[in-house]
């Protein structure tokens, strides 16, 4: 379910992955530096959470400042706890970061 969240004089964009059991526990998701809520592990990870019986709602987030990303993820989090459509008893946040260049190397 695509839904645009009100922020500032913006909107957020964002979707929800709708478990078909029972909602109790939700996640919300967003992506590292440079991405949006389509990066494909984002999207899989989202579908594999609703499979489970998990809501996820994964959204764009394109500023890098720490605070503006924080004050995104605070009005996404309201935006759920408000919603009528979702009642849920707790929430989780995560991130996918992904890096570049050289993973796993031992530092020298």
């Amino acid at each position: 379910v695509k839904v645009k969240i009100p922020f500032g004089n913006k909107q957020l964009d964002a979707i929800f992955n709708v478990p078909e059991k029972k909602l109790r526990y939700g996640v919300i998701l967003t992506h590292g530096a440079g991405g949006d809520m389509n990066f494909p592990q984002l999207v899989s990870l989202a579908a594999y959470l609703a499979s489970q019986g998990i809501l996820c709602l994964r959204f764009t987030c394109k500023g890098l400042n720490i605070a503006y990303r924080t004050k995104a993820y605070k009005t996404v989090v309201e935006y759920l706890k408000l919603s009528d459509d979702y009642k849920l008893s707790g929430v989780f946040l995560a991130a996918i970061v992904r890096t570049r260049g050289k993973q796993n190397e031992s530092p020298k």
